[in-house]
């Protein structure tokens, strides 16, 4: 019989502090102060003072500026911030703490149970500390039928919290400790449109927005290789942050001759070959390219755009929804042709679409091939995408001839989420992170009434 069990405590104390001060409604400022203590760290690490301050300039309200731009600027604004924050998310609550293992030990001749430290400490971890940049434009133009905000950040994070590396030697016997380790800086633009206008009954709203990020990392202060990888992600100096890195796949070869014209790597016709980049005449590891201008885990740029009606007690609502500037690799359980790995039952596209003699223009290679599951260019699909995401349909029925009835207001609505993707991905969804998870997105559709009494 055995029996378990646990507890932990975290312990998080803050000081926070603000001054905020306004001038004839148009200059605005603001400063805050925070000293964040976390139990997580060792004494002498655990607190972080991290201040930020905001200026804002409220500009037509300024004389020489109303004169010439009341007609159409209705309103304007600039402002300008910077700041720290500190980061503890992702440290164990007992992370820096020495723990014991058990351990089999040999006295006189018998073996004993015991405990072994099993835990390097890094007693100089602290605080992940983000410093961020914001310019900022608010404008309302004719009449605040138009409305744009538009934002630039420069974010940049130092102390990166990673796990660290340490000799062979010594992770037998440990664990690696924690470690701040790198520097990233992500710097973007977004930008949010927004039109709204009446014509007699008739009412509409247009809204876009798009965002564009761009994320390098710039300083790593562990030893750095190709194909360095930090929490399942690549890491490289200039380099994006998880970046692709892959082999480049010349083609599926049809004949022997095709392969002899290759450099040797043990493929048969029917095999992807890759192509030999740094001419050693081989295929290894350091015939993989990484591409600096590609982000596997997220999209450079996310856009959406809102379209709303209304006419008499009638609505009509549309969201498009997209992304691009990501790619991925389409590796799946469904699309591999290694029968014997996959360990499940075949489906139609293992009858269609791997190459034969009779298939020579086929998707997927030959069944039971040689290394052609490799991350490489053949398998690279585009992530980016297009979604009519909602659509919402509603009638509002008059109140005059809900009084008779004691009711405020009755709503009748048809909703469809997910309906349309535009994209050149082969999978399932193009907007999940894990893309070969194999659950597809789901279409929803609803058929609601709303009472008020």
């Amino acid at each position: 019989q055995y029996t378990g069990g646990n507890s932990s405590t975290e312990g998080l104390v803050s000081y926070l502090g603000r001054v905020n001060y306004a001038a004839y409604d148009k200059y605005l400022f603001e400063f805050n102060l925070r000293y964040d203590g976390s139990s997580k760290f060792l004494k002498g690490h655990r607190f972080g003072l991290f201040p930020s301050a905001s200026l804002g300039w409220r500009f037509t309200e300024e004389t020489f500026i109303k004169s010439f731009t009341q007609s159409w600027l209705t309103s304007g604004k600039f402002r300008g911030s910077y700041g720290t924050l500190g980061n503890n998310s992702g440290v164990g609550r007992y992370e820096q703490q020495e723990t014991l293992a058990a351990n089999n030990y040999m006295l006189g001749g018998n073996i004993a149970k015991g405990y072994v430290n099993k835990k390097m400490v890094n007693r100089n971890f602290s605080w992940e500390e983000t410093r961020v940049l914001n310019l900022g434009l608010d404008l309302g133009l004719f009449d605040n039928k138009l409305s744009v905000e538009i934002d630039y950040y420069d974010r940049l994070t130092t102390g990166m919290s990673r796990p660290s590396n340490m000799s062979i030697h010594l992770t037998v016997a440990y664990s690696a400790p924690r470690k701040n380790i790198g520097e990233m800086r992500n710097r973007g633009i977004e930008g949010n449109f927004t039109w709204r206008d009446k014509v007699r009954d008739f009412r509409y709203t247009v809204n876009m927005n798009i965002a564009y990020n761009s994320t390098v990392l710039e300083k790593w202060n562990e030893q750095l290789t190709r194909g360095t990888m930090s929490d399942n992600a690549y890491v490289f100096i200039d380099m994006p942050y998880n970046y692709v890195y892959a082999y480049e796949a010349i083609g599926i070869a049809q004949t022997w001759e095709d392969i002899y014209n290759a450099t040797p790597q043990g493929a048969q016709p029917g095999d992807l070959l890759y192509k030999d980049l740094n001419g050693d005449g081989k295929i290894d590891e350091n015939d993989r390219r990484g591409y600096s201008n590609i982000q596997r885990g997220r999209p450079t740029t996310n856009f959406a755009l809102n379209g709303n009606v209304e006419w008499k007690g009638f609505d009509l609502s549309i969201m498009l929804q997209g992304a691009a500037g990501r790619k991925s690799f389409w590796l799946t359980s469904e699309n591999n042709p290694d029968l014997m790995e996959a360990r499940q039952a075949t489906n139609w596209d293992h009858w269609t679409k791997p190459w034969s003699l009779e298939n020579r223009n086929s998707e997927w290679t030959r069944l039971g091939g040689y290394n052609n599951r490799r991350e490489s260019t053949f398998f690279l699909d585009n992530m980016a995408y297009l979604r009519l995401k909602n659509i919402q349909f509603g009638y509002n029925i008059p109140k005059k001839l809900l009084m008779r009835f004691g009711l405020s207001s009755v709503r009748a609505y048809f909703s469809a989420d997910n309906i349309m993707t535009i994209t050149d991905f082969r999978g399932l969804d193009p907007e999940k992170r894990n893309i070969n998870d194999g659950y597809p997105l789901v279409k929803t559709f609803t058929f609601g009434l709303n009472i008020g009494i």
